[in-house]
């Protein structure tokens, strides 16, 4: 039997949906110009202008509300190194594409690398986020312990810890951030030479790929990440 077709929303809810989208992109704004300390409930609802009562009811406190914020931006990063993964033939195939995805978006997206990577803001919730925590096609960390278990964990040999997982796959994250971040802040450096950008991540890629063995024989004691 078929389902019913879903009621369309009604005028409220558009309404709320409105809002919610109007106070994100306010949030958005006030990051970019000032940093997490530019955002307040009171000062997105004078963006938007409403009461600060109409901001607390669709976002708990601050550190939910500049989570969502970003969040458009992590899954937007999310999807290019997705589509990246997608053509890869091996594990080391898959970090050397999603490396130079990675790198490429971030210097081609300063402004929304700067906003999810380089930008101090408060703790939120993991519940008060729209990503999905653990799901590799949403949530960039977990797409970067894919590629190090796949990259650790060979076929019909001993189960690598946790542990030397997580250690692998900070290392990569904090290298491929160091990488991107430089990059931005400094551009074309007249202090020193660098390589362009694809022929710097594929060194930096060569040298990961061969230090992944340390990584695996000396894991993070339990309980402690890097």
């Amino acid at each position: 039997m078929a389902r019913p077709p879903t009621p369309p929303p009604n005028r409220r809810t558009l309404e709320a949906q409105s809002r919610r989208r109007d106070m994100l992109s306010a949030a958005r704004k006030l990051l970019r110009k000032g940093g997490a300390d530019a955002v307040t409930m009171r000062a997105v609802a004078e963006q938007v202008g409403v009461s600060t009562t109409v901001v607390y009811a669709l976002f708990p406190d601050k550190a939910a509300l500049i989570a969502q914020a970003v969040d458009d931006d992590l899954k937007r990063f999310s999807r290019h190194l997705q589509q990246a993964l997608a053509a890869a033939q091996s594990p080391s195939d898959a970090l050397r594409r999603v490396a130079q995805a990675y790198a490429t978006f971030g210097v081609s997206h300063p402004q929304a690398y700067r906003l999810m990577f380089m930008q101090l803001r408060p703790t939120s919730a993991v519940a008060d986020s729209s990503i999905e925590f653990g799901n590799p096609s949403e949530d960039a960390y977990a797409l970067a312990r894919l590629l190090a278990t796949q990259l650790l964990q060979v076929p019909n040999g001993p189960v690598v810890p946790q542990s030397a997982i997580d250690c692998a796959a900070q290392l990569l994250w904090e290298a491929l951030h160091g990488v991107t971040a430089l990059r931005i802040t400094s551009g074309d450096d007249p202090w020193f030479e660098r390589l362009p950008l694809a022929q710097h991540v594929d060194r930096m890629v060569d040298m990961l790929l061969a230090g992944l063995p340390t990584a695996q024989a000396h894991p993070a004691e339990p309980g402690l990440t890097l």
